[in-house]
This record gives structure tokens, C-alpha cells and sequence, in this order.
């Protein structure tokens, strides 16, 4: 009994130390770029929200709402669609600003 114990005891171990961290093979951005129209953000459970930047709000390529290539964030909407090609939901923008912005407030959407 204190053979099988002590085997099990080090195969526990072993496998313990032997873990790594593959989140770091983990890319959000994959199809964010290109024609991929996905987008980097959390999705709730069962697809009901999916909260994410919205960097294009028009064009083919920005139906996904984000595109990786984009340097502007216009704001966030919570309804996205992966892979779509072509625009849904009217989506409900917020848009965080602050008191010292330099571009008319209409230049933006």
C-alpha cells in the first residue's frame, strides 16, 4: 500500500510541475485583420451580448465593428457578429470622451 501511495504521490507531482501556459499561444486578433470580420471582444454566455471596441462604422471590411488595422476607437457597442460580411444590429455606440477634446464632437461619428 505505501508503494502505491508513494507512486502516486510523485506521478501527482510530476504532472503538477510539468504544467505550462498556453494562454500565451493565444491570439484575440486572429481575423481581426483582412476580410476575417471578427472581433476581439468578451461574449456573454450563449451569444447574447458581446461587448467590443468599434473602430469602423461603415464599409465592408468594418462590419465586424473592429478591424485590426484601424488606429481611430470610436466607442463601444455590446452586439457583434463574427464573420458576417455585411452589417447588423443597430447597434447602441457609447462613446467615452473626455472634457479637452480637440475634434468637434460631429467629426466623430
Amino acid at each position: 500500500m505505501r508503494i502505491i501511495t508513494t507512486s502516486l504521490l510523485i506521478l501527482f507531482f510530476s504532472a503538477v510541475m510539468a504544467q505550462q501556459d498556453y494562454t500565451r499561444f493565444v491570439n484575440p486578433f486572429i481575423g481581426t485583420g483582412g476580410h476575417g470580420h471578427t472581433y476581439p471582444g468578451a461574449v456573454y454566455p450563449f451569444g447574447m451580448m458581446q461587448l467590443s471596441p468599434d473602430t469602423r462604422l461603415e464599409g465592408w471590411d468594418g462590419c465586424g465593428g473592429y478591424h485590426y488595422s484601424d488606429s481611430v476607437l470610436y466607442g463601444f457597442s455590446h452586439t457583434h457578429l463574427s464573420g458576417t460580411g455585411v452589417s447588423d444590429y443597430g447597434d447602441l455606440l457609447i462613446k467615452p470622451f473626455s472634457d479637452g477634446a480637440t475634434e468637434p464632437y460631429a467629426t466623430l461619428t
